[in-house]
């Protein structure tokens, strides 16, 4: 596998449905569903709680990523905590009980995201880490090591001959004690609890920035930081974990992901993605099955009368 910037084209020329850069939630979503994905990644349709919670998940990281970029570039603490600020200020908008708002106003306004929480989440996450050992690495441009978007060819070929790719976002690599941690921060509504962590081994997600930031920095990864917040409508709670992957683990992974695309390849050149009704429930129900609960005749109506909208994923636009 080596590192590359291919043009930003998501899907195969001769195969449209197919895409060639793979990211932990194109892949994800093909694991859990195939029609899910459908829904999603080919036809770019979100519920709208899922847009809410997606929205201020960004915000949330903007405000944490200005914050780091402001002190690489030597401002104290205070000084870049208001940059961080700032940003939360003019994101988005208000509505008249200054609720957070996503870009589309449409969009369901969750009562534990609005301005004010994602405020709190940001200032109190930044002084319940304020003293914290893990320092922003340097890279070699002077830049910090902040949101380093990633293009990697794997060694499968797409129809038109090109390497298919893994794609997507570090958050941020850190130094710890002379050894180099990605992090990641999570924000979520359940309570941060062993149970919370176990989700995350085996995980798609962590397997892919593991194996991404080994090739990006072209130096070893001693693991994963994950930073959670579990917000609430009065509090924003922390709590820092360590995610470690063996070499077996990520061989085992990247065998499974070649697998997983060759699949996508099968659904796509057949032109239909097929139901996986075992995967409904799970986690609090998947906000699509209201509509594969309705004949298939009457789906496209349905999407577009319920409140469903439309917003294309590509891990390939650099952030």
């Amino acid at each position: 596998m080596t590192e590359t910037v291919p043009e930003l084209e998501l899907f195969s020329p001769s195969i449209p449905q197919l895409p060639i850069a793979w990211d932990s939630t194109i892949l994800g979503l093909l694991k859990e569903c195939p029609r899910k994905f459908q829904y999603v990644i080919l036809e770019g349709w979100q519920s709208s709680g899922f847009a809410a919670h997606l929205e201020f998940g960004i915000a949330y990281h903007k405000a944490l990523e200005n914050y780091d970029h402001a002190k690489a570039k030597g401002l104290s603490h205070d000084e870049a905590t208001l940059e961080a600020v700032m940003f939360c200020m003019s994101y988005g908008s208000r509505d008249e009980h200054n609720r957070f708002v996503p870009y589309d106003a449409r969009y369901t306004r969750e009562p534990a995201k609005t301005r004010d929480t994602l405020l709190r989440s940001v200032l109190w996450y930044l002084e319940h880490f304020a003293d914290d050992p893990a320092r922003t690495l340097i890279l070699a441009d002077g830049s910090p090591a902040v949101e380093l978007s990633f293009k990697i060819n794997l060694d499968l070929e797409t129809p038109e001959g090109n390497p298919f790719l893994l794609a997507g976002h570090l958050d941020r690599v850190v130094n710890v004690d002379g050894q180099n941690w990605i992090t990641d921060r999570k924000t979520t509504k359940t309570q941060i609890t062993p149970r919370y962590w176990a989700q995350f081994t085996p995980n798609n997600q962590m397997s892919l920035y593991f194996m991404a930031g080994q090739v990006v920095l072209n130096k070893p990864i001693k693991g994963i930081l994950i930073d959670a917040v579990e917000i609430g409508a009065g509090f924003s709670r922390f709590a820092r974990h360590s995610i470690m992957r063996t070499p077996g683990q990520q061989t085992e992974w990247l065998k499974d992901t070649y697998h997983w695309i060759m699949q996508a390849m099968t659904y796509a050149t057949e032109g239909y993605w097929p139901m996986n009704d075992k995967s409904c429930g799970n986690y609090g129900g998947c906000p699509f099955q209201p509509i594969c609960g309705k004949d298939p005749k009457v789906r496209k109506t349905w999407l577009k009368a319920e409140g469903y909208h439309n917003r294309q994923w590509n891990p390939l636009i650099s952030r």
